[in-house]
C-alpha cells in the first residue's frame, strides 16, 4: 500500500521543499491579519536532505512570503544544547 497521494496544490517547481497547508484561522492583528495553517503534506526532494534527519538549509535557500514581500534565511547557526540555560 502506498501512502503517497497526488496533490492538486500549486507549488514552485524549483523548490526542493514544499508544504501543503489547510487554513486553520485568520486572526486580526492591528490593521492586518495573521494567517495560520495546518501542514497537510510535505514534499521533500533528496537534494535538500543533509542526512541524519536534517535539512541542508544552505543548499535549498528557504524563502518566506511576508505581506506581499519575500524574505530569505540570511545565515544558519547552531546552539550547543549543553550550554542552554533553563
Amino acid at each position: 500500500m502506498s501512502l503517497a497521494r497526488a496533490s492538486l496544490c500549486r507549488s514552485v517547481f524549483e523548490a526542493p521543499i514544499a508544504f501543503e497547508l489547510k487554513l486553520d484561522r485568520i486572526i486580526p492583528v492591528g490593521g492586518d491579519h495573521l494567517v495560520l495553517g495546518i501542514v497537510e503534506r510535505v514534499q521533500v526532494d533528496s537534494s535538500a536532505n543533509a542526512g541524519n534527519y536534517k535539512m541542508a538549509g544552505e543548499l535549498w535557500k528557504p524563502l518566506e512570503s511576508m505581506a506581499g514581500n519575500y524574505a530569505g534565511l540570511a545565515s544558519t547557526f547552531s546552539i550547543d544544547p549543553r550550554n542552554r540555560q533553563e
